[in-house]
């Protein structure tokens, strides 16, 4: 059911759409309360066992890794590896998802006593996925097998190189298949046609993560619990639903990632000013994951993979302190490259379906960012691109509504390189082909959006007043937890609030500070990128928030995250 609101300001145009109530009689066949039951049946729980088993997420959410197409035969080659002392080269992406499989991996297999060699490729150097360079530098050095995280399902050619100089790949991967697929020794990934495996949520870390439970399960060991601290980063960094078996994998992987005693993520955590101890989905997504990404985006990813794989608490605090350096730099970067995309975007007669804007300005590191504010800001989708010479970059980001990978198909004649998912993708081209490729995504995204009403809608839980928040029901909500793609926070909207108090902070007083009442309740609350409507506080509000607990200074107190709002009627 949609909600209207009466917004005072033309810059709040997101739709309000409460979902549905649960059939009569369901909260008393699960045995809870009606408002804990309407939020568990919002989160696709239908029985009573579904219920208890989504609150308790244990190893039951875990999937027999050996479903994985080719995992029998990877782990026998690499039981080989092990028992003839053979030199393993891992190669990961250069993200944090990359990154934290490729340490993942190498962590285990060296606990094993596995001679390991992890690479990871420069962005601007060698682009995306498998490459010449590094298999040349694999067989220089030894290596009879490699191993890919995030990676290798498009990469034909280099497989086949690497086995004409005598190494067997494994690709551990969960990107697209296309209909050609590389000669590897194995092609571990969940998106294979010939796949019956039950979850294809798992992130490149997760795939990494499954190797090695199949490995340790086949050695009749029991696989290090730290490992699923990797995989918590990695799957969130990388937008992984928290459904099924990620929801396991992400809330251990946090419990563990809380008393790690792994001084890279505590030096990480110190840097962004994160307390150890309270590390949830969210903190990893605004402090340590911008932070595992930025060597990747301006440097060297091996940085960030130095430090997660270092024993030396004096080198982890070294590492990340050149880490802050060049987050700070890339702040900076970004901001400007993002007025300069806005100002191509604004220059347009009119807005059109798809956004893309280009600069020879732009390093190829920032490209996601900047295509992702974009396409936050117009709700469409957009492509960055970074021209070099006679050859073009790009990342591209979109919206539910278009898938980009499926429309960059539509003219994979047109690339030197393509891949990535509905939502997130990425090329290289010559630019002699990049005005055919404009055009045909003009067209297709016209096609297939023209009619659509493209404006971002907020999905609201219930509708519920603030006396609802007694410490029992915070306390189920968090329980409902790890939160992020596919299980997003319960989202409330309470009509009627009285603003105690209001006042713009932030740079620019681009967010809004407030203390709301309504009855006998009075909650702090912080509303983010809505300074332009500290005027609608003036009278009472309408609101649209997320409810967490707020630690400060050895204090805990409950926290309204206001995603919308408008006078009320």
């Amino acid at each position: 059911m949609m909600v209207h609101c009466n917004t005072m300001s033309d810059a709040t145009q997101k739709g309000w759409k409460l979902r549905d109530f649960p059939p009569f009689g369901f909260a008393q066949e699960l045995g809870f309360t009606p408002f804990h039951a309407h939020l568990l049946y919002n989160r696709g729980v239908q029985t009573a066992e579904d219920a208890e088993l989504f609150l308790n997420t244990d190893e039951r959410l875990l999937n027999d890794p050996k479903m994985l197409p080719d995992m029998p035969k990877a782990v026998e080659r690499l039981r080989q590896a092990l028992d003839g002392g053979e030199h393993i080269a891992i190669f990961g992406d250069f993200d944090a998802d990359g990154i934290t499989g490729t340490a993942l991996l190498t962590t285990a297999l060296r606990s094993l006593g596995a001679k390991v060699t992890p690479l990871l490729p420069n962005r601007a150097d060698e682009g995306h996925g498998l490459n010449t360079r590094a298999i040349n530098l694999m067989a220089e050095g030894g290596a009879s097998l490699l191993i890919t995280v995030d990676c290798g399902t498009t990469s034909v050619d280099e497989v086949d190189q690497a086995a004409e100089l005598g190494i067997d790949t494994i690709i551990t991967d969960h990107h697209t298949v296309l209909p050609q697929v590389p000669a590897s020794h194995a092609l571990i990934n969940p998106r294979h046609p010939d796949s019956l495996y039950p979850f294809g949520g798992l992130t490149g870390v997760g795939m990494s993560f499954k190797l090695i439970e199949a490995l340790y399960g086949a050695l009749d060991e029991d696989w290090p619990e730290h490992l699923l601290e990797f995989v918590a980063l990695g799957t969130v960094a990388d937008v992984g639903p928290l459904q099924g078996e990620n929801r396991f994998l992400v809330k251990r992987g946090l419990e563990s990632l809380n008393r790690t005693d792994n001084p890279g993520i505590q030096a990480l955590a110190g840097s962004a000013r994160m307390n150890m101890g309270t590390l949830d989905t969210e903190s990893l997504s605004f402090g340590i994951i911008p932070r595992l990404n930025v060597p990747g985006r301006l440097s060297d990813p091996k940085v960030a993979l130095h430090l997660l794989t270092t024993d030396s608490a004096d080198v982890a605090r070294s590492l990340a302190d050149e880490i802050e350096h060049l987050n700070g730099k890339r702040q900076e970067l970004t901001h400007r490259a993002v007025a300069e995309a806005e100002a191509q975007v604004e220059r347009q007669c009119e807005l059109p379906y798809i956004l893309i804007v280009k600069s020879a300005d732009w390093i190829p590191g920032i490209l996601g960012l900047i295509a992702g504010r974009l396409s936050e800001q117009y709700y469409r989708p957009a492509i960055a691109i970074s021209i070099d010479g006679e050859i073009c970059r790009a990342s591209a980001r979109s919206i539910p509504e278009f898938s980009i990978i499926k429309a960059m198909g539509e003219s994979a004649e047109l690339f030197d390189e393509w891949g990535g998912h509905p939502r997130a993708a990425g090329f290289t081209m010559q630019i002699a082909n990049l005005p055919a490729l404009e055009q045909n995504l003009y067209c297709t995204a016209a096609e297939w959006l023209d009619g659509q009403s493209l404006a971002p809608s907020i999905d609201i839980d219930c509708e519920v007043r603030l006396e609802a928040f007694t410490p029992n029901n915070v306390n189920f909500i968090l329980s409902l937890g790890p939160f992020g793609e596919g299980n997003p926070s319960p989202v409330f909207l309470t009509r009627g609030v009285r603003v105690v108090e209001a006042r713009r902070v932030g740079s620019g007083g681009r967010h809004l500070k407030m203390r709301l009442n309504q009855g006998r309740t009075t909650i702090d609350a912080i509303a983010f990128n809505l300074g332009h409507l500290a005027g609608v506080t003036r009278r009472e509000i309408d609101v649209v928030y997320s409810v967490g607990l707020d630690s400060w200074q050895g204090r805990t107190t409950l926290q309204m995250t206001v995603q919308d709002l408008c006078a009320s009627n």
